[in-house]
């Protein structure tokens, strides 16, 4: 009885380079003319015989986006092989099994990847750009988001005057687009952790969380209403202009008096946010001088522009009040007492002075949450909270195999080109680990 089995077999990669090295090459190729969609076959077959099969699957895909079919289904001796000037001898180049050979290969090389599950937790910049990435490569992805729509810092940490929320909804629709899927409301080391993610098949996990636990001045009266820390104010901001809070829960309204200590990028953001809300004044205070400040000179300018005032050289050292925040005490600090940025500041005994307000934003930055290291093993971080990452032999990977890492959670808090930039760079470590293992 008859079977259904393929019936004619491939070429292997010797016979492949064996039929390749027959091409005469022509200058003006028949059979690149006999072909219904001019695939350059005279190039492929080189390709071929250089061993080069990825450039020879390039050239062959620039034009059929359905070679693994075509290589058998096509009428070839009535196109591009019968066009062969070969063919006249009944020596023709047998272009499908090479069309065939390398649409078999590539098939090959994408189900191993698509074989692959990787886990991306955080949808920030870094956690995007790892798993478009490796999308594109043939991975599968699933993005692990703990709010309840996904951007991370792009969605929540940025004001909307400078990041319409807009765009980064249609980037992240185009993220989706490339296959990945995104679980939100997934709380990594809560409602799952490393180990069952291991356990649920995927091979390699990228931890893109960024520093979400914004760091204490340590003074007394931080912990009064109308003291807050400015991730949380920008978050707020932002879940109410999305409509997941109501107006009520803005920290700011209309007539406060607003000090920020931090003179950084976040703290300009919750400056330039305080106003938009209706503050009647902001004043943004650092111990660094004016030419030490973190802030970019663009965000700095634009804060002055619209009205935010600065103090240089001063921070707080208390915060007034009983029921709600009153007032601060302003203290002076001293330049650095050797050059550097690491340099000692000190406070200037004497220089304490009274200043009402009724809201203060801590801006001095931020470090991870600890709970996903916490809830697994093999995962170190630095003194500070940093997960620790190696350069070699993967960039990117943890001190636990499998497990990779880059943006803010390794290190202080940078700009969000450097975060896409980083996961670049751990998209290629994690497809190079895979594919070896």
């Amino acid at each position: 009885m008859l079977n259904f089995e393929e019936l004619e077999k491939g070429f292997s990669e010797a016979e492949a380079i064996a039929e390749a090295r027959r091409c005469l090459k022509c200058k003006k190729p028949a059979c690149v003319g006999g072909c219904p969609i001019e695939n350059r076959i005279p190039e492929i077959a080189q390709a071929i015989v250089d061993g080069d099969y990825q450039l020879a699957i390039d050239i062959l895909n620039e034009k059929s986006n359905l070679a693994v079919i075509c290589a058998r289904v096509c009428p070839h001796n009535e196109q591009c092989e019968g066009s062969c000037v070969l063919s006249r001898k009944g020596e023709g180049i047998r272009i499908s099994k090479l069309e065939r050979f390398l649409a078999d290969r590539e098939m090959e090389l994408t189900l191993d990847r698509i074989k692959a599950k990787v886990a991306v937790i955080g949808s920030g910049p870094a956690g995007l750009s790892v798993a478009a990435i490796l999308a594109k490569e043939g991975y599968r992805v699933t993005i692990f988001e703990a709010h309840a729509v996904p951007g991370g810092v792009l969605r929540y940490g940025i004001p909307e005057y400078r990041l319409p929320k807009e765009m980064v909804s249609r980037q992240i629709e185009i993220v989706r687009g490339l296959g990945v899927r995104i679980e939100t409301g997934v709380v990594i080391g809560e409602d799952l952790t490393i180990d069952q993610l291991f356990a649920m098949g995927y091979r390699a996990i990228f931890i893109g969380t960024g520093t979400g636990l914004s760091k204490k001045l340590g003074v007394e009266g931080e912990e009064l209403p109308g003291a807050m820390q400015a991730i949380y104010f920008l978050e707020t901001v932002n879940l109410v202009r999305e409509g997941s809070l109501p107006e009520t829960h803005l920290p700011i309204a209309k007539g406060d008096r607003v000090v920020v200590i931090g003179a950084g990028n976040v703290a300009v953001d919750a400056a330039r946010t305080a106003l938009r809300l209706g503050a009647s004044s902001v004043t943004v205070m650092d111990i660094v001088t004016e030419k030490e400040r973190r802030s970019s000179e663009k965000e700095y300018r634009e804060a002055l522009e619209e009205g935010v005032k600065f103090l240089f050289q001063t921070s707080i050292s208390r915060i007034h009040g009983e029921q709600r925040v009153t007032g601060v005490t302003l203290q002076g600090f001293a330049p650095r007492q050797v050059a550097g940025r690491d340099g000692l500041i000190l406070p200037m005994p004497g220089s304490e002075r009274e200043m009402p307000c009724n809201k203060v934003i801590v801006a001095i930055g931020q470090k991870p949450f600890a709970r996903i290291v916490s809830t697994t093993t093999g995962i170190n971080t630095n003194d500070k909270g940093y997960v620790i990452t190696e350069q070699e032999p993967y960039y990117g990977m943890t001190t636990r195999e499998g497990v990779f890492a880059a943006g803010d959670v390794v290190h202080e808090p940078q700009t969000v080109i450097l975060a896409m930039r980083e996961g670049r760079r751990v998209a290629e470590a994690v497809s190079a680990y895979l594919q070896k293992g």
